[in-house]
């Protein structure tokens, strides 16, 4: 039994299954369409709402403006060229602070380098001192086996010089 041979009788007009699913199709496609423009109101609605809130929560700016008036006057009315001459001042501390900075890592730059070449030497003398510690190992078993070559003689001379004993 397939969708074709569905029929719906609704006040003596048969509709096929077909039509059916065709009707169905559009009804939802337009059930979303309505659901999707009242979210869309209703999101509208929920940012015209804060944007209202935002409004009355800013308080009212005029007596505000005033003392910013009152502050520039004040600024104006003070003596800039002294507050220059004082940036100026600022300015000579910080450029030899900059100065005095850069020769601080320059030298340290140089300690990494002096620490990196003392490294570089340790290594070199602690390999040789290595290679120094392995020599006389093998010089002094080798002086073991002279010594053990030598008593050895020294018997088969004592044995040579007495035969019986």
């Amino acid at each position: 039994m397939g969708i074709e041979d569905i029929e719906l009788d609704v006040g003596g007009t048969k509709f096929k299954g077909v039509y059916i699913a065709i009707l169905f199709s559009f009804a939802t496609t337009i059930g979303g369409g309505i659901w999707a423009a009242s979210e869309f109101v209703s999101r509208i609605d929920n940012i015209e709402q804060t944007l209202n809130d935002t409004i009355e929560s800013i308080p009212n700016i005029e007596p505000i403006e005033l003392e910013l008036a009152s502050i520039r006057t004040k600024i104006e009315d003070n003596d800039l060229g002294h507050l220059q001459g004082k940036l100026a001042e600022l300015d000579t501390l910080l450029l030899s602070i900059k100065e005095r900075q850069a020769e601080v890592l320059s030298n340290a730059s140089e300690s990494t380098a002096k620490v990196n070449a003392m490294e570089k030497d340790w290594i070199e003398v602690r390999n040789e001192y290595k290679a120094m510690a392995d020599a006389i190992k093998s010089f002094e078993a080798q002086v073991g086996k002279f010594k053990a070559e030598v008593d050895d003689l020294w018997k088969g001379l004592d044995a040579a010089s007495s035969p019986l004993g």
